[in-house]
């Protein structure tokens, strides 16, 4: 443990009582209702949902793997990440997912079932089964955040990893309770202006430094061949990181069919809060532009944190044999053993702010899915606004309760990470998938496979242990057989909610005759059928693009900070390439201001605040568009 200065003291505080006061000073406005506490109203600034995802995307705990995973396999150590830690299913979300979330005009992910499948038995089964599967997932997010946090902290603090999980969380749950979505939002900017110093700081110090280092054999290679080397041996001795390594390039490859699902068919949780929160499709498409460039920063930060790791070890400083010991430690121990007083106050505090983003986002989404999902739906339909406030509140305070104590018998922060992004997550992105593309999809497909889904990741990945390479396509396997078998023997969605989600959402897929059915109807018409088309061909030129931008960019800003001049020149290109791409075929089709204002307010006097398909829609039984 490093002690902190006086100084050092003083700033961690003060942030901490900065934060508090913004969690204060903004719950008056998330007062009004679930849709304030939850959306803030739809009254949020895409600059400031872009922000909020950036910072809630930037968590501590997930720095730390990063940092370790590049501190042993260089350039690989980024490939790793493609699992998550790139987040490169924003990329998916810029070009076409965001403003289909947008459309949907929901509060949460599980509502959406509604709107998808309708209200009836199947619709319910699908609604409720989202509700859980988003909560466990919350619950599972929080008690990676713990860890994290408390390993983080124990370096800096004269306290227990349980103590100073606790005093984060106690924080991060006060503001939460207090304002709700707008809290967490607002303290994100904060919390980002900390968070850009602290990676602007380490990526120039560390540019300064990295003449002085050299850099490990491989370290630069970028390709698919098992990692070798001292680093490699390094996570071997971790646990969870052998079945990678073994087999790099089939893993690797696993990852990318992991996020290309996560990419196209979304992730839930509190990511999708942000585009329901946003005040219309343009500014939910612009907030994940800004996400993408903001997390530019962390990658230099990655970056310049390996680099000083690295000089550490090679030129015998103290702590260096900590890192030799667990490369999850760099991140505290670089910053514990090499930055001045005040500086090291500054740089902790925008860590921990990095941190109590991702907590308080899954917090405050978590509690969305018990009190509207759960609570409103199935247990107390009739509850009041003001009734459904308090139980918002309890179910904060639960589920913050639940993290915290799970928390304490994680042994570390990669065995939770892989349980979340390469066995639950595969589980459940199967039928988040298939709800957008294929209209045959029923509830209950998505009920049982979601449900099925989940139970086979626990069995493959925590009782037979099975490796990620046969680990992971049996549970997508199970997953996908579970849905289609359970939504080909059970009764179709009717057509009119069919044709009220496609002329309402406008998704890619299998749409075809429920076009012709909406048409047919007088809901669609031939002109709004050809714009439709032509967004859809715009989307998919653009998603050729928005991909290899987001890469380049992260990986221009690490060869920066490595002096890999010519890597940097070839990624540098390929951003200013896909950069005009994604401005022809992305920015420029995105619907004005004002034609977004006025399709909102059409739908709300077609269907007001409701998810209720009614009859008198006009659409009617005697067609099958399900095939």
């Amino acid at each position: 443990m490093t002690q902190l200065a006086t100084v050092d003291w003083i700033i961690v505080l003060g942030f901490l009582v900065l934060v508090t006061i913004v969690g204060f000073a903004l719950s008056r406005a998330a007062s009004g209702g679930l849709n304030d506490y939850f959306l803030g109203g739809n009254k949020i600034p895409w600059w400031v949902l872009g922000i909020s995802t950036s910072t809630s995307n930037f968590d501590m705990s997930g720095t730390m793997i990063i940092v370790a995973a590049v501190f042993g396999l260089g350039y690989k150590g980024f490939l790793v990440e493609l699992r998550g830690g790139v987040g490169l299913s924003l990329a998916f979300l810029m070009v076409f997912l965001a403003k289909w979330l947008r459309r949907s005009r929901v509060m949460t992910s599980a509502e959406w079932m509604k709107l998808r499948f309708g209200t009836d038995r199947q619709g319910r089964a699908a609604h409720l089964l989202s509700a859980i599967a988003n909560i466990v997932l919350s619950l599972g997010m929080i008690i990676y955040f713990c860890t994290g946090a408390g390993k983080f902290l124990t370096h800096f603090l004269p306290f227990s990893e349980l103590t100073c999980t606790t005093v984060m969380v106690t924080i991060g749950l006060l503001y939460t309770l207090m304002s709700g979505l707008y809290g967490v939002v607002f303290t994100d900017v904060v919390q980002m202006i900390l968070l850009s110093f602290t990676a602007l700081y380490i990526t120039v110090v560390a540019f300064g430094m990295a003449p002085d280092v050299t850099l490990p054999a491989h370290f630069l290679e970028l390709n698919l061949e098992n990692p070798v080397g001292p680093g490699a041996l390094r996570l071997a001795s971790q646990a969870g990181w052998q079945p990678i390594l073994e087999m790099f390039g089939l893993v690797i490859c696993i990852y990318l069919l992991r996020t290309t699902l996560e990419g196209s068919g979304g992730v839930g949780g509190y990511t999708d809060q942000r585009f329901f929160a946003a005040r219309s499709e343009r500014e939910a498409s612009l907030l994940t532009l800004e996400a993408i460039v903001l997390s530019l920063l962390r990658w230099t930060m990655v970056a310049g944190l390996v680099v000083m790791g690295l000089y550490m070890v090679q030129h015998g400083a103290a702590g260096a044999e900590a890192i030799a010991d667990d490369p999850e430690s760099v991140l505290p121990v670089v910053l514990s053993r090499t930055l001045p007083a005040g500086v090291k106050g500054v740089v902790l505090a925008g860590l921990i702010a990095a941190a109590m983003s991702t907590f308080d986002s899954t917090l405050n989404a978590g509690a969305s899915y018990i009190v509207k999902d759960v609570y409103e739906s199935y247990i107390k339909p009739s509850a009041t606004g003001e009734d459904l406030m308090r139980v918002s509140r309890w179910a904060t305070i639960g589920l913050c309760l639940a993290g915290v104590l799970l928390s304490a018998v994680i042994p570390n922060i990669n065995s939770i990470w892989g349980l979340i992004t390469t066995a639950l997550g595969p589980a459940l992105f199967v039928p988040l998938f298939l709800r957008w593309y294929w209209p045959r999809f029923n509830g209950y497909g998505f009920a049982l496979g979601t449900g099925g889904g989940m139970l086979a990741a626990l069995v493959v990945d925590l009782g037979l242990k099975m490796p990620l390479h046969t680990g992971f396509p049996t549970i997508v396997a199970i997953s996908l057989a579970i849905c289609v078998g359970a939504t080909l023997a059970t009764p179709p969605v009717e057509d009119r909610v069919l044709v009220r989600f496609y002329t309402q959402v406008a998704p890619w897929g299998f749409w075809r005759k429920v076009m012709d059915k909406a048409m047919k109807t007088g809901q669609l018409s031939l002109q709004d059928a050809g714009a439709q088309l032509q967004e859809k061909v715009n989307d998919a030129m653009a998603l050729f693009f928005a991909v290899p931008f987001q890469l380049a960019l992260l990986l221009a800003g690490m060869a920066f900070v490595f002096h890999d001049w010519l890597k940097l020149g070839f990624f540098g290109a390929v951003v200013g390439m896909c950069g005009v791409g994604l401005y022809f075929f992305w920015y420029k089709g995105l619907k004005s201001p004002e034609v977004c204002q006025a399709e909102d307010e059409a739908h709300r006097r077609r269907y007001g605040e409701g998810f209720e398909v009614e009859e008198s829609d006009g659409v009617g039984a005697a067609l099958d568009v399900t095939a």
